[in-house]
């Protein structure tokens, strides 16, 4: 498997780099990156959600009815579920709810997540990240010689210094639509380091951006996984 390798200053190729085919050469699997989508959409829930019980509800406690000669069914609270004002069945109580999930089927959507991003060519590869300073429009000029101006894109650094221009410049920019100052609109970027991967971010951003080193970390980390995972 090969792709460009393109110039983040200027957008230009700078030659053919190959790619490892367990990492980024795999048939896309849905099922499997969505079971890993809402184990990751877990993360954000805070978890506290509480409804009351039988015992919690207020109201009465005495016998509303007597238990026979009515020709209806036997009541015995009107705190129950199927009254108004009554407790919730089985209702949520605080606490996780994160499930439960293999730590190889996880490595093995991060695969698939970036195998995608590269069958729906929407994977891009430059030689390095880093940025002279933190002004916005220097970030966008890169953008725009790459031709992703106003898309939502994921930059993923493979260096294990933080890119501190590259994370200041990028939080800059905002979600606005189309018009005459802004013609090609502006969403909002994510940049992260490689090593800190997931499915989420990479399936939810219309362009995956990855510096030559960010490859190579990515390929260390995952290209050794096993392929039979589910």
């Amino acid at each position: 498997m090969e792709c460009f390798l393109r110039s983040f200053s200027q957008g230009t190729p700078l030659g053919i780099m190959k790619l490892s085919p367990s990492v980024f050469g795999l048939t896309p699997r849905a099922d499997l990156m969505h079971r890993v989508v809402m184990y990751e959409e877990a993360w954000r829930q805070q978890g506290t959600e509480s409804s009351k019980s039988l015992g919690q509800v207020r109201g009465t406690t005495r016998k509303p009815f007597p238990q026979k000669g009515r020709g209806k069914a036997r009541v015995g609270t009107l705190r129950a579920a199927h009254f108004v004002g009554g407790y919730a069945v089985h209702g949520p109580k605080p606490g996780p709810r994160m499930p439960d999930i293999n730590l190889k089927v996880y490595n093995s959507a991060i695969r698939h997540a970036l195998s995608t991003k590269y069958a729906q060519n929407q994977l891009v590869v430059v030689d390095s990240l880093s940025l002279p300073n933190d002004l916005k429009l220097t970030l966008a000029e890169r953008l725009e010689m790459l031709g992703i101006r106003g898309k939502k894109a994921y930059l993923m650094y493979g260096d294990l210094e933080p890119a501190e221009h590259l994370v200041r410049s990028a939080d800059k920019f905002l979600s606005k639509p189309k018009t005459e100052d802004v013609p090609h609109g502006e969403k909002r970027l994510l940049v992260s380091s490689a090593d800190l991967v997931s499915v989420l971010p990479v399936l939810e951003n219309e362009v995956l951006v990855l510096d030559k080193a960010a490859v190579e970390l990515l390929e260390e980390m995952y290209a050794m996984e096993e392929l039979n995972a589910v």
